[in-house]
């Protein structure tokens, strides 16, 4: 069990840096390393605690979605993790758009909504490729 939660901070650790160094602007840390490691603990204490209780509630939404509705659990996770380490901030963003030849996507400005979930949508695939990637 603590060998399992071990793992778990370690691939959040990974996660959090990975995910601020693709998103520079939207995940911003202050303090180096130690805020990281306090973050990565905060995420794994919290997936392991409240995330039974949060997908409990979230239940009948999921259901009636069909499971679409999963990465909310994750969006909640995040947020309560920024508010118990304040030193892990999740900025609001303009994304400047992009022109290729036949795809033409518009600048959007993110509100701080859509920043974390652009922050989460991030996270949770990088979690996942390196718990893949891992895997005993």
């Amino acid at each position: 069990m603590l060998r399992l939660f071990l793992r778990s901070i370690s691939i959040n650790l990974a996660s959090v840096y990975i995910a601020a160094q693709i998103l520079s602007g939207v995940v911003v840390y202050v303090g180096g390393w130690y805020t990281l490691f306090v973050a990565a603990l905060a995420i794994a204490t919290a997936n392991l605690f409240i995330r039974p209780l949060v997908n409990l509630l979230l239940l009948p939404i999921n259901l009636v979605t069909l499971g679409f509705f999963r990465w909310a659990a994750n969006l909640i996770i995040l947020f309560l993790v920024t508010r118990i380490v304040p030193s892990l901030q999740i900025q609001p963003f303009t994304f400047s758009g992009l022109n290729l030849t036949f795809i033409i996507i518009p600048p959007i400005h993110f509100s701080i909504f859509g920043a974390f979930i652009v922050a989460t949508l991030t996270l949770t695939v990088i979690f996942h490729f390196l718990y893949w990637l891992l895997q005993d």
